[in-house]
């Protein structure tokens, strides 16, 4: 326990005294300079930042857990269906630098498109989305840090949280992109150094016979006749629902409107997002689902031994490394993927709350400076509160209450994206939408009785039934939007264009 708590404090003094480094240099001025970056970042740390930023603390254990539970085909359908929703958000975010150049977050296009009180919706949504993200970033962290070095889990849970709320209270998103660069190059180091000791240790003939046993030995605690299946009926269910959940969380996140605004180019933008998802980020969730999830299968592992098949990773890795250079590594590696994927969604909500909420709610008056304090206020008050809500989630499941959150960010999906391209969408019509999508989620994971379909026919309705309502609602509707409205927008604060 003393070794974790002493890791956890040099990380922390090491990240903190970084931030401190990047955060006065890149400070910037104005609101545009502090949440866009100035919309001129480079092509290669958008790339690195796209890719930190979704690799999450639940990737490596989520994907990693999936492995087990599902076998062979649960990393792969985590990988593929966490990635396909970038092939919405890429050329929605194309669209609308173009159709809206001076548009900031999507909460001012929301505005202009419908109205001031469906943005407010959106902003409710975004804010909830961030509450969500860094509660699974906090419980990731606080499982691997338990498991591994005894830390208590409140302990383990609440200290990145803080860290990364200060951090990017003061850096802004520059300052965020910068330092998730430092984190890609540390992160791949990592990746590659201890996946092929993981794989020589307990040897791939062990594995697949291990894996073998708990396809045919119905005694086996993993006995799964699927486990060897790459196309399984469970692994195609997860990987629908992984599309779904990922949705809404990847077009809800401001944090990825604020990275693609930034960029210095349309063109950049494209490639940065495009690489930065298939080539950099996919192989993460493909090696642990199928390495380290393989290795719990073969392993035998039930309940006697893990508290859930969360814990598989941080197991496994305490099983090779001990409490080693190898397990720091893990840890190192799970603690910057959380502070990476906290400071990108903290970064997206700071900027609704210096551009959206501040001067147009409470402070009309409000300089260009006083909405960059609110904004670093409201970062730190939000890390503070999830801090301490992260603390009474110990033991619970990072993967189930992922795919709750799909009923509720995949409802708003359709209005939004729809509304981008087509003018026929009214107000009325959207906010009918989202509202009857979440309420036909919830009643189909209610009503159906088997837990293995009702998540996903729950998941499914919240995303679907909402463009049924939109295209049928504006079909029926005399009405037009004029995106010269789009073009035509002038923020509160100063852009550079």
């Amino acid at each position: 326990m003393i070794t974790g708590y002493i890791v956890m404090a040099v990380l922390a003094i090491v990240f903190l005294s970084i931030s401190s480094i990047i955060a006065n240099k890149f400070s910037g001025e104005g609101v545009d300079d502090f949440v866009a970056g100035g919309r001129k970042v480079p092509f290669g740390l958008v790339t690195s930042s796209v890719m930190v930023s979704w690799l999450w603390a639940i990737t490596v254990i989520g994907s990693s857990e999936q492995g087990m539970v599902l076998g062979i085909s649960g990393g792969l359908n985590y990988a593929v269906g966490s990635m396909l929703p970038f092939f919405i958000f890429i050329p929605l975010v194309l669209t609308l630098r173009k159709k809206m150049p001076k548009c900031t977050t999507f909460v001012e296009f929301i505005k202009v498109r419908y109205s001031a009180g469906l943005s407010r919706i959106f902003i409710i949504f975004a804010l909830l989305l961030t509450l969500y993200i860094l509660l699974s970033q906090g419980m990731g962290v606080g499982v691997v840090f338990h498991t591994i070095f005894g830390v208590p889990y409140k302990v383990a849970a609440a200290v990145p949280i803080l860290i990364v709320a200060f951090y990017i209270s003061k850096a802004g998103l520059k300052g965020s992109i910068v330092y998730d660069f430092i984190m890609f190059i540390i992160i791949s180091i990592i990746m590659l150094i201890t996946i092929p000791i993981i794989l020589k240790h307990f040897g791939m003939d062990a594995i697949y016979n291990g894996m073998l046993d708990a396809a045919t030995n119905q005694s086996n605690p993993n006995y799964n006749p699927d486990v060897l299946n790459l196309f399984s009926k469970s692994g195609h269910n997860y990987g629908l629902v992984c599309i779904i959940v990922c949705m809404g969380q990847i077009l809800l996140d401001q944090g990825y409107y604020s990275k693609a605004i930034s960029t210095a180019s349309s063109k950049k933008l494209l490639l940065a997002y495009v690489i930065g998802t298939i080539f950099a980020w996919m192989p993460v969730p493909l090696l642990c689902g199928n390495v380290i999830g393989s290795v719990g299968v073969s392993l035998g592992l039930g309940s006697d031994v893990l508290s859930s098949a969360s814990d598989i990773a941080p197991y496994v890795y305490h099983v090779v490394f001990g409490s080693g250079l190898g397990s720091i590594l893990f840890i190192l590696m799970i603690f910057m993927a959380g502070l990476s994927t906290g400071g990108d969604v903290l970064s997206g909500a700071q900027s609704i709350c210096t551009v959206d909420i501040y001067k147009k709610y409470i402070n009309k008056e409000a300089t260009e400076a006083d909405q960059v304090k609110f904004g670093k206020r409201m970062t730190i008050v939000i890390g503070v509160v999830m801090a301490v809500v992260a603390m009474f989630f110990e033991g619970r499941s990072l993967v189930s209450i992922d795919v709750m959150t799909g009923i509720l960010f995949a409802a708003p999906c359709a209005a939004f994206v729809i509304g981008v391209f087509w003018k026929r969408v009214s107000t009325r019509v959207a906010a009918a939408s989202i509202v009857i999508g979440i309420i036909s989620g919830v009643i189909a994971y209610v009503m159906i009785p088997t837990p293995d379909i009702n998540y996903v026919v729950g998941n499914l309705c919240s995303l679907i039934v909402p463009i049924i309502v939109i295209v049928a609602g504006s079909l029926i509707e005399n009405y037009e939007f004029d995106f010269q409205k789009l073009m035509d927008y002038e923020p509160d604060h100063k852009v550079n264009v």
